[in-house]
């Protein structure tokens, strides 16, 4: 390993987490509820989102050049600076809608344990308590907030093995299990389960946006892609499968928490307050990778002045410290302005508008790698990597589509006011 290898600060297991911690969020914990009325159709339903999201990746790791340089570089490598651009921006707004959505969720359960009676307000408050919290551990530094995605990546992943084990126990003692619900396996079904899994795939992209941060990119980032959401389409299934086989499907269907629940009954109440601890840590991890993400984002705009400049400057451990601050004031700026809304409603809307931000991501970086692409072989797990996207555009609704065009217009309007401060005027241009 070089010298300058070694000082970037995110080596192969942090890579790794980076990509596990931001799509393990909290949707794994409560999707159940939802799934379990489709029966074996939910079963379905994950393995064909987990098999579009691997396509994606696939599609990511085949547009990637090895350098390290991150993904707007090789986007507009191949189709231009303003298509790159506007999948950067897009990513980078889904960043903290994504943020602000996760800082709710958490805030709702940290109140939880903080109120008796915990209101919207109080809710509120323990959100900006977490953004607060997430945001000082990345202005320490990058190592510091791949220490912590690591760190949370093993504790988000305990109650999940928990009913994973508790499923294998079950098989091995030859106890008898649930029956599903009674729902046919039907194209209905299928395409019900897809619309309700498929959400819980993003994030895989996160290895490919940091900008020369990590070690032996041409390794490091297509294990952290493909390894990384291979493993959480795996242990998205497995959970699954364990609550629908170990606890009646209306149980499931009717709970708030269905690991908490399923836990509960098997290792006693304790272990309920005990999940919730690990959610609360699951969302904040999830939230935490994906602040580090977005000022990566504003850091490589900065460098291409599409973004201010000062978005550029970087402390001495390099962190791109403004970054971190203004995408933390925007996303506190969300949560104010979706109080209305109430928490859940507030946790809908921004998870549906990160959804499409990254969507425009998604897209854009496929068309790249098709316009790349030399290898016919490799036509089909494209192809359906924009079948994947195209599921999930549909599923966002109309709402949703026009606020991404609206950022989208905004975007420009950004790149523009930028790129035109940053020209030389025309009496130095004569000079």
């Amino acid at each position: 390993m070089t010298a300058l290898e070694a000082k970037k600060p995110l080596g192969p297991m942090m890579s790794l987490s980076l990509v596990i911690g931001t799509m393990i969020g909290s949707g794994i914990y409560f999707q159940p509820s939802a799934l379990a009325p489709l029966g074996w159709n939910m079963a379905i339903g994950w393995v064909v989102s987990g098999a579009g999201a691997l396509c994606l990746a696939t599609t990511f790791r085949f547009l990637m050049d090895g350098t390290g340089a991150g993904i707007q570089h090789n986007i507009e490598r191949v189709v231009g600076e303003v298509p790159g651009f506007l999948a950067m921006f897009a990513y980078w707004a889904s960043g903290f809608t994504s943020i602000a959505a996760l800082s709710i969720a958490g805030g709702s359960i940290l109140a939880d344990f903080v109120y008796e009676d915990p209101s919207t307000q109080s809710g509120v408050v323990m959100a900006f308590t977490i953004l607060g919290l997430i945001t000082a551990i990345n202005l320490v530094g990058t190592r510091s907030a791949g220490r912590m995605q690591v760190t949370s990546v093993v504790i988000k992943l305990v109650p999940l093995l928990l009913v994973i084990g508790a499923l294998a126990w079950a098989l091995i003692d030859s106890q008898p299990v649930q029956r599903v619900a009674p729902k046919p396996i039907e194209i209905d079904g299928i395409s019900g389960a897809v619309a309700l899994t498929l959400f819980a795939f993003l994030g895989f992209e996160a290895a490919s946006v940091p900008v020369n941060k990590i070690r032996n990119p041409g390794r490091n980032i297509p294990v952290a892609l493909i390894g990384g959401t291979t493993f959480v389409l795996v242990i998205y299934l497995l959970v699954s499968l364990g609550l629908m086989l170990l606890v009646p499907w209306q149980d499931v269907a009717s709970s708030t928490s269905p690991v908490s629940d399923a836990l509960g009954a098997v290792l006693g109440p304790v272990a309920g307050s005990l999940v919730a601890l690990c959610i609360l840590v699951s969302v904040a991890g999830c939230a935490n990778g994906l602040l580090l993400i977005g000022a990566d984002c504003t850091y490589a705009m900065a460098l291409r002045k599409e973004m201010p400049q000062f978005l550029a400057l970087t402390s001495g451990n390099g962190v791109p410290y403004w970054g971190v601050i203004v995408q933390s004031v925007i996303v506190g700026v969300f949560i104010i302005g979706n109080t209305f809304r109430g928490l859940t409603g507030m946790f809908t809307f921004l998870a549906l508008l990160t959804t499409g931000g990254v969507l425009v991501f998604y897209f854009l970086a496929t068309v790249a790698a098709i316009k790349d692409n030399r290898k016919r072989a490799r036509c089909p797990v494209m192809a359906l990597g924009i079948v994947f996207t195209g599921l999930a555009a549909y599923g966002s609704g109309l709402e949703v589509v026009l606020w991404v065009f609206v950022l989208l217009a905004i975007g420009l309007v950004v790149r523009g006011l930028c790129r035109r401060a940053t020209l030389p005027s025309a009496d130095t241009r004569m000079a």
